[in-house]
């Protein structure tokens, strides 16, 4: 954030908010953090846990995004970055704390007696595991198709850009609801029923959000919408890791899921560029991040 604040070109840039943000963002993903959660709660209340820390970020969302937005109109680029950079230090301390937790379960027998060989293997052959897998990387196209162009969308459409700002409000607020909800679901009954349904609700939702017009009602609808359904599958694929393999390597094996996340985000972020430059518009754009969601109900295998 620093770099970004301060840089006096496109590589600075590049380096700060593309670079080391990402690297960044991969070191505090939602793998590591629910590793924590796993090692201080009973097995029972694992998914919910996992639900809480999503919400926990979801408040995150909620707050910075009116923020930004309040200060990108008001004092310009820098100065919300810099306010980013020092928001970015409270993290620091709460890094030494979470650490801790890796000395709750010294000693002690994992769920799932496996060795990191025997872990990759037996997922590199779970049909399921791939599945879910795959359909992270569609999941990335969608929601960082969204995060990067809707504002560009919107003003296109002639819409204020501030509606942008406050879809990221709403989705921030309902993924506190949804994190929770899913999380406490997902420790009552199987997670695999509500992970496919969280991906084809979400495909209904982009196609009938880019198959009219937007208005201010549409858009704070699709907000909502997205909201409920947006990290509500992290509890879910933390909660089917652990009951597949077992609590020691959920973090090796949610971070190999995420890549294909990441991967699929730089195609959404990408492509959806490359398509706008194209063709001028986001239609096909919005139809093929719509489409793609149709087939991600994950196999019960």
């Amino acid at each position: 954030m620093w770099l970004t604040a301060t840089a006096g070109g496109a590589p600075a840039i590049v380096l700060g908010a593309g670079v080391l943000i990402g690297i960044a963002l991969s070191c505090t993903t939602s793998g590591i953090t629910s590793n924590i959660a796993a090692r201080v709660v009973i097995p029972s209340r694992r998914t919910l846990a996992f639900g809480i820390v999503s919400a926990a970020g979801s408040v995150g969302t909620m707050l910075t995004a009116p923020l930004a937005a309040y200060l990108l109109n008001t004092e310009g680029w820098r100065a919300a970055a810099w306010a980013f950079v020092l928001l970015a230090f409270a993290m620091v301390p709460a890094g030494f704390i979470g650490s801790r937790a890796d000395r709750l379960r010294e000693g002690r027998a994992t769920d799932h007696g496996l060795t990191l060989a025997m872990a990759l293997e037996e997922a590199r052959q779970h049909k399921g595991y791939l599945v879910m897998a795959a359909a992270f990387f569609v999941c990335g196209v969608q929601l960082v198709f969204l995060t990067t162009h809707l504002p560009t969308y919107l003003a296109n459409c002639g819409m204020d850009a501030g509606y942008s700002a406050v879809v990221l409000t709403l989705i921030g607020g309902f993924n506190i609801v949804s994190s929770w909800l899913f999380g406490w679901l997902g420790d009552r009954y199987p997670n695999v029923t509500f992970l496919g349904g969280i991906y084809i609700l979400r495909s209904v939702a982009l196609a009938l959000f880019f198959l009219y017009p937007p208005t201010p009602l549409s858009v704070i609808l699709f907000g909502i919408a997205m909201g409920t359904l947006w990290l509500g599958v992290i509890p879910l694929v933390n909660g089917l890791v652990v009951q597949i393999f077992g609590l020691r390597f959920l973090s090796t094996l949610t971070g190999i899921a995420f890549l294909s996340h990441q991967v699929g985000s730089f195609q959404g972020a990408w492509g959806g560029g490359y398509i706008f430059d194209s063709l001028g518009s986001y239609d096909f754009a919005g139809r093929l991040a719509s489409w793609s969601g149709w087939w991600l109900a994950p196999p019960r295998s």
